[in-house]
């Protein structure tokens, strides 16, 4: 049986080789700038081959991504990479056990078999408190980040983890977030976790439910979004929420404000499932 090349290799059936998403993952990742008070360490290592993450060390890896995207015209081949920096906790306000956040990137090139040093970012995008009412989540074009051959600084905000380009944008977290600059961290490692149904270096460990790792696995970048940055409208760091969305003033309160939000949550479910009871109660005196 003849082995395969090194470079051919593609363990996880993506269509790019195993060798070229570990290049462009060194490539491009980024250095985190973390308050020297972060009471989780580092982003963490986790044990290989387990069905749940376990934490090795919290010892600064960071686990990546890369899978090829449809073709548009003009734009030659491209590949979002997703860099994860997961944590054994969140600390912060209303904490919780593990911590999986990320910052992603595409790229592009003239061929899929062109070397690392071909490929350039052409967008960036960082997510902070994604999916949540509070997500201040950004993106901005490679250029304004100066990140369009190697990766961008990414400020971390203490205990919550959420991931931000511009520190300004830190206070936009519900107000909790707060984001330092005292520490600088190259990652240790990079290690690619493949894909969800064919995952690498034994990160069997994404399928577990108790993070939501499986749900980060897609795409970050909409048709939309990709040629909102390509038209180069964008000059500085755009939180996403004005670009989608009518825009919703930061909130900016502390702990009250997200005491709040968990106020409002809990009423608006007892709410709705009180009005359920009512609309069963009429339906069954018809």
């Amino acid at each position: 049986m003849l082995a395969i090349p090194a470079a051919a290799q593609d363990f996880d059936r993506d269509g790019l080789s195993d060798q070229l998403e570990q290049s462009l993952l060194e490539r491009f990742a980024p250095t985190l700038l973390l308050a020297h008070d972060e009471c989780a360490g580092a982003p963490a290592s986790f044990t290989p081959f387990a069905r749940e993450p376990l934490v090795s060390a919290e010892d600064g890896t960071l686990y990546g991504q890369a899978f090829r995207l449809a073709s548009r015209a003009g734009s030659g081949v491209e590949i979002e990479l997703h860099f994860f920096h997961l944590w054994s906790r969140d600390c912060g306000r209303l904490g919780h056990d593990l911590d999986a956040e990320h910052v992603s990137a595409i790229v592009s090139a003239p061929s899929a078999d062109a070397p690392a040093s071909a490929w350039v970012a052409s967008t960036w995008y960082a997510a902070a408190h994604e999916g949540s009412a509070c997500d201040a989540s950004s993106g901005a074009a490679a250029h304004v980040l100066d990140a369009e051959v190697s990766g961008p600084q990414v400020f971390v905000s203490r205990g919550k983890h959420a991931s931000y380009f511009d520190r300004g944008h830190c206070k936009w977290g519900c107000g909790a977030d707060e984001c330092g600059s005292d520490r600088t961290l190259t990652p240790s490692a990079i290690i690619n976790i493949g894909e969800i149904d064919a995952p690498l270096n034994g990160a069997t460990w994404v399928h577990s439910n108790r993070w939501p790792m499986q749900g980060k696995l897609g795409s970050d970048f909409s048709p939309g979004l990709r040629s909102r940055f390509d038209d180069n409208r964008h000059n500085g760091v755009v939180p996403l929420r004005q670009m989608w969305r009518a825009p919703q003033a930061p909130v900016l309160a502390g702990d009250t404000a997200v005491d709040s939000l968990v106020t409002a949550t809990a009423s608006t479910k007892s709410a709705l499932i009180t009005a359920g009871r009512a609309v069963s109660r009429f339906l069954r005196r018809r």
